[in-house]
Parts: structure tokens; sequence; C-alpha cells
């Protein structure tokens, strides 16, 4: 069973989804702010996105629709490649603590890192993982 929200009538369907990735950061949060309320009156009505700006930080930014630029295909498929790089580079750190070579196995199969000189958003290189797929005959 998957994860519903039940939004009330009147309040329209929000542009960005929680888990989003944007140029202002990730969207953990959503509010709404019906035109009544407290804040409205000050900000508007609408919704209101929580944005946590980078994931080594805490740090949250409270934005409407409007001050939210998504990202591109290309700019999202990086920014994952990034996220994946970073955590490889945290097992072989942890690997290299325990001084054992551990045999990283994902369900696509065994993860080879390698080095890679692929652009990144940012521009630096991209030390990309390739995951190999393992066939197994029935």
């Amino acid at each position: 069973m998957q994860p519903t929200i039940t939004l009330p009538r009147g309040y329209g369907r929000p542009q960005f989804y929680v888990g989003q990735r944007t140029q202002q950061g990730k969207i953990i949060g959503i509010e709404y702010y019906p035109f009544d309320s407290l804040l409205a009156l000050s900000c508007g009505s609408g919704y209101r996105y929580h944005v946590m700006i980078s994931r080594n930080s805490e740090s949250v930014k409270y934005l409407t629709e409007k001050d939210i630029v998504p990202l591109s295909p290309s700019e999202v498929e990086a920014e994952i490649m990034e996220e994946v790089d970073w955590y490889l580079m945290q097992l072989v750190m942890l690997q290299e603590e325990l001084k054992a070579d551990l045999k990283i196995q994902t369900p696509f199969g065994s993860l080879n890192p390698h080095i890679s000189t692929a652009k990144r958003t940012n521009g630096s290189a991209s030390r990309l993982s390739s995951p190999v797929i393992k066939r197994v005959a029935a």
C-alpha cells in the first residue's frame, strides 16, 4: 500500500513534492496556509515548502512556489550520482578503517567504484560508480 495524502477542497495541488531536488535544495516538507490564517495575512496564502539547503547542515529555508526553481533531469541525475559517490566514499573509508576488503552488494549486483572525469554540475571530477550486474541462471 502506498502512502496517500488527502488535501481539503479548495487547497489545490502543490506544484512541487516532498523529496524533489530543486536549485534551492531538497524539499523536505510542505505546509498550506489558507487565506484566513495569520501567516497568510503577512505573506499570502498558499503552499510553503521546507527546503533543506545542504545534506551537510540542518539549515532549512521556507519558500513559496514562486521562489523555487526545479532542476532539469540532467541536473537531478548529476546530483543523485554525486550523492551516490559521497556514500560510496563513506563505504570506502569505513572499509579502510576495518582493514577489510568488503564485497559491496546491492540489489543491482556488485559495485566496483572507479575514478571518472565525467563532469558534475559543480564542475568537479566525479568518482562515479558503475554497477556490475551478475546474471544468475535459473
